[in-house]
């Protein structure tokens, strides 16, 4: 899935930002993103799973499944790039045209944070299907 989110985020044409191969943080944990400004890392998925129903005698379980990626990049807060929210728009669009059988659910949320003069924003795909 994360190769697909990849390659989904080059073909949608970022202009100002590049796309990175790289997880984003290294083996120390430092965030890849802060140091490589206007490139963008996407994460591994992440998966959990929550009870939907549930049976009495416990021999027939229905749970949801959650799979959530994250996409990080960091830009520079004084010079904002002019197709910053355009290129925000495109990565939220990507939940839509990522293969994901059986989704009940695609939700995106965007969170963004300062970090000295970097704006870091963080695109938080969501996709869930019943298991």
């Amino acid at each position: 899935m994360r190769d697909e989110i990849i390659e989904k985020i080059r073909l949608s044409g970022l202009g100002s930002l590049g796309v990175s191969n790289e997880l984003p943080f290294d083996d120390n944990g430092q965030a890849l993103f802060i140091k490589n400004a206007k490139q963008v890392y996407v994460d591994n998925p992440q998966t959990s799973q929550e009870p939907l129903f549930q049976t009495l005698n416990g021999g027939c379980n229905v749970n949801n499944s959650t799979t959530t990626v994250s996409v990080f990049f960091a830009i520079d807060a004084k010079n904002k790039p002019a197709d910053y929210e355009t290129n925000i728009a495109k990565l939220q669009s990507v939940k839509d045209s990522v293969t994901f059988e059986g989704s009940t659910s695609r939700l995106v949320f965007t969170s963004t944070e300062y970090a000295g003069d970097l704006l870091i924003s963080e695109i938080e795909y969501e996709f869930t299907r019943i298991t």
